[in-house]
């Protein structure tokens, strides 16, 4: 039977835990910049606590962007030495930490809030650049990966999205036409450095173009994939459950590609994960809010063999940007 706890092959890592820790917001920096004790304090705490992979908070290709303020910031100037920081400190427990990177607004070459269909040349250019530059600085920063953040309504997952690209040129149409911005930039990140490469993608409307886009990113450079919930209200399925209709096609994923999957959000208690380790083709899912609650859980529940989240699941930390449990701090000042 499988466990939360085996010890697995996750691309070139060797992990001690199938779950991911997913990063959200980042609400503990100084004016939005530097990184402080109490952040440095959370990664130890994550770290040495049986997380198989750490994904940091949302860190932020441009300022000025839709959650820039809760965000740390790519070209913050001590961005590479504060940061040797942080790996260091996952490192030191035997933990792999990768950098999630993404952006919601498209604000450059002089142009405010372009849409995906008004993207010129120089402009999808621009983009793959600044991608490239941001990897150079997580690989020198010691990181062992990159999570592109091209799901949940990101930038680039509006360029993926059928619905929303109408282009007529190369990066529009087709399935592969629509991923080609994408592949040109892990095909540029794999040129320039040997970071693993972790792609968080939706589940669109289309299931199976949304399937297509996910083999054609393995096939084509991306080293693991994070299988998301989308987040338009057009997208939601009247009648279906959302949560199954994840967990359904993340396993189609898994029967399609040849490397690691790994299953989003919503999990809580290690009955519920093991049965679906057990039932399933998944092999990894991701968390985040357990974590903002307790960061230490995994540990508690490796030594009691059975454990529950006491997230109450109420989202503050999501609706209010935080990257610390609200309820917890509300207990503490009582």
């Amino acid at each position: 039977m499988k466990s939360i706890f085996d010890n697995t092959q996750f691309g070139r890592f060797n992990l001690k835990n199938r779950i991911i820790r997913s990063g959200l917001w980042e609400s503990e920096n100084e004016s939005q910049k530097n990184l402080t004790p109490a952040i440095y304090k959370r990664y130890e705490d994550l770290a040495k606590n049986n997380i198989g992979i750490i994904v940091t908070e949302l860190i932020s290709m441009y300022s000025h962007d839709r959650f820039s303020d809760y965000s740390h910031y790519i070209n913050y100037p001590y961005f590479i030495k504060e940061f040797k920081q942080v790996t260091d400190i996952a490192h030191e427990f035997d933990t792999p930490i990768f950098a999630q990177i993404g952006f919601i607004n498209c604000n450059i070459n002089g142009k405010q809030m372009m849409e995906v269909n008004d993207l010129e040349i120089e402009d999808i250019r621009k983009i793959q650049t600044d991608y490239v530059v941001a990897a150079k600085k997580v690989a020198f920063a010691g990181f062992d990966g990159i999570q592109l953040n091209i799901g949940n309504n990101y930038y680039l997952s509006r360029v993926m999205d059928p619905f929303e690209n109408q282009r007529k040129d190369n990066y529009g149409g087709n399935t592969f036409n629509r991923v080609r911005m994408v592949l040109e930039i892990i095909k540029l990140i794999k040129q320039t450095t040997d970071l693993h490469i972790h792609c968080k993608v939706n589940l669109y409307q289309d299931e199976k173009d949304s399937l297509e886009i996910c083999k054609i990113l393995a096939e084509n450079g991306a080293d693991s994939l994070q299988i998301t919930k989308f987040l338009s209200p057009q997208y939601f399925r009247k009648g279906q459950n959302n949560e199954n209709m994840l967990v359904s096609f993340a396993d189609k994923v898994v029967g399609e590609v040849d490397i690691p999957v790994v299953l989003g959000g919503g999990w809580s208690d290690m009955k519920s994960i093991e049965h679906l380790l057990n039932n399933t083709g998944i092999e990894y899912l991701s968390m985040y809010r357990p974590f903002v609650r307790n960061h230490g859980f995994l540990t508690e529940w490796k030594e009691n063999n059975y454990g529950q989240s006491d997230c109450k699941t109420c989202n503050n930390c999501y609706w209010k940007k935080s990257s610390v449990c609200l309820i917890g701090s509300e207990e503490q000042s009582k």
